[in-house]
């Protein structure tokens, strides 16, 4: 499941724009179509991925997506996730759990927004079956989206970000 973050993680001194990929399988910075954004990231040796965004104009979303190989829940209670990030000037993260369902898909936003301030700080959040009545329990596919401000500049730094199983 972190195995592209893992990855991640260990290209130190990657770096790129939005139309580069990201050296690791599965994660994409992504913006909505047309998006007029001036975005760089990079690996550097102290933080897992910093990325730096300058919209022309507001954008209707901006996000970092990770694919996620979970496509049965059934053994589990659900989902957690575990971020270590700083942002200045402040900003927030909507966490996102997107899942097929047929040919769409269904979106299991977190019910709080994840907070990123100046000072390092830690942040975790659960996708619990039994309360989440959006997430089914089987899809073809699953990624996770963490939207970023759109409309404004923003300097995010992740020190560490991983997902986890909650038993049931």
């Amino acid at each position: 499941m972190n195995a592209p973050l893992t990855a991640l993680t260990a290209s130190r001194g990657a770096s790129g724009t939005l139309n580069d990929a990201l050296p690791a399988i599965g994660l994409r910075l992504m913006a909505a179509p047309g998006a007029n954004m001036n975005v760089q990231w990079s690996s550097p040796r102290d933080r897992m991925l910093q990325i730096n965004s300058t919209p022309a104009a507001p954008a209707d979303w901006f996000a970092l997506r990770l694919t996620l190989d979970i496509p049965d829940l059934s053994d589990i209670a659900g989902l957690g996730l575990w971020l270590r990030g700083a942002a200045d000037p402040a900003l927030t993260l909507q966490g996102v759990l997107r899942s097929a369902a047929g040919d769409a898909h269904v979106d299991s936003p977190l019910d709080q927004q994840i907070l990123c301030h100046a000072a390092t700080s830690d942040h975790t959040a659960l996708w619990l079956r039994d309360r989440t009545p959006d997430l089914p329990t089987r899809a073809d596919w699953r990624e996770l989206l963490l939207f970023l401000p759109a409309h404004r500049p923003i300097t995010l730094s992740l020190h560490a970000l991983r997902l986890f199983a909650v038993p049931a």
